[in-house]
């Protein structure tokens, strides 16, 4: 066989994916994450065993790793110690927004607080701007961008383990059943809050096809649930999607989801990863994790690869980090 043919095929052949990216500097789950400019960000986090809550636990410390060489994982200015934030990116910038924090010192009776704090990191200047304050505290929540808004949806105004309520005092607010959006090129004029016309907490978020895609999460009932609701900003207007065709017990319970190529991925605690088509027909199975786990980030490395970061296995935290290899569909007619 001709020389220069091989040599050609051989340069048009992809970079080949490292076995085994780097672990997490610290095992996390319930940790904010989120991709821009060829990287990866991680930030905050739960540190402990399941159930168990103190500062000690919960982290303020951010991440980046490149996605190009998936060589080190480069420690950025923290901030607020946090668990399940909200983490999303708006043009090259890293968007933060609410969050759990534990009010307790370790071994003593768990209060859990959740906070209205909001910021924005900028690489170019490695520096965090503020952001105003959402307008109620809001944790166990998504974060989603469209443009130039962003997108706090569902959750909970944790405030557990505090002090008794006075017999005359208001019932304590539920689930969040309205999402706060702000203007990320107009920030000054604070959030907004918008109709939400379903309550879920420990769901994820992502915009697909031009429209917010809202995936799983846990119902006030305490049911466990792969129902997607989607929002059209331009319609304002809420539609479903088919729930994710996941059966294993946790379903789309702290699930994480990323696009690629053209599909929108989610991963459960099951392992399987799934994958739909912009024309929202169904489900398939594409891919598999080698080590399931729930509670954790999942991010497009390319149209057939994704990058699964930490989250819980067995009730403890996981500084591991995996590459599945997924299948696409045919294109949407």
């Amino acid at each position: 066989m001709n020389r220069s043919f091989i040599l050609a095929a051989f340069l048009a052949l992809p970079a080949l994916l490292p076995a085994a990216p780097p672990p997490l500097p610290k095992a996390l789950t319930s940790f904010g994450s989120g991709a821009c400019d060829g990287a990866v960000y991680v930030y905050g986090g739960h540190m402990g065993n399941a159930h168990d809550y103190s500062k000690a636990t919960v982290s303020g410390a951010m991440w980046r790793l490149s996605l190009s060489r998936l060589d080190v994982w480069q420690a950025l200015p923290g901030g607020v110690p946090l668990q399940s934030p909200g983490v999303a990116t708006w043009k090259g910038k890293v968007c933060l927004a609410g969050g759990m924090q534990p009010q307790n010192e370790p071994g003593t009776k768990s209060r859990l607080l959740s906070l209205d704090h909001a910021a924005l990191f900028d690489p170019a200047k490695n520096a965090w701007e503020k952001l105003p304050p959402l307008p109620e505290p809001r944790s166990s929540h998504a974060l989603a961008v469209i443009g130039d808004r962003l997108y706090a949806i569902g959750g909970w105004p944790l405030d557990s383990g505090g002090p008794e309520p006075k017999a005359d005092a208001p019932p304590a607010k539920g689930y969040h059943d309205t999402m706060a959006v702000i203007d990320l090129a107009n920030p000054d004029r604070g959030w907004q809050s918008l109709p939400q016309p379903w309550k879920r907490r420990a769901l994820t978020a992502t915009m697909f096809a031009g429209k917010i895609w809202c995936i799983g999460g846990m119902t006030e009932d305490n049911e466990l649930s792969s129902v997607i609701d989607v929002y059209d900003p331009e319609a304002k207007k809420w539609s479903t999607a088919p729930p994710v065709a996941e059966t294993d017990r946790a379903k789309a319970f702290g699930c994480a989801a990323c696009v690629a190529g053209g599909s929108l991925f989610v991963s459960p605690e099951g392992g399987r990863v799934y994958r739909i088509g912009a024309d929202a027909q169904n489900w398939v199975q594409c891919g598999k994790l080698a080590k399931p786990r729930y509670f954790h980030q999942l991010i497009a490395l390319d149209a057939t690869h994704l990058v699964a970061i930490g989250g819980t296995a067995g009730g403890r935290p996981l500084d591991d980090v995996e590459i599945v290899t997924v299948e696409q569909g045919p294109p949407a007619r």
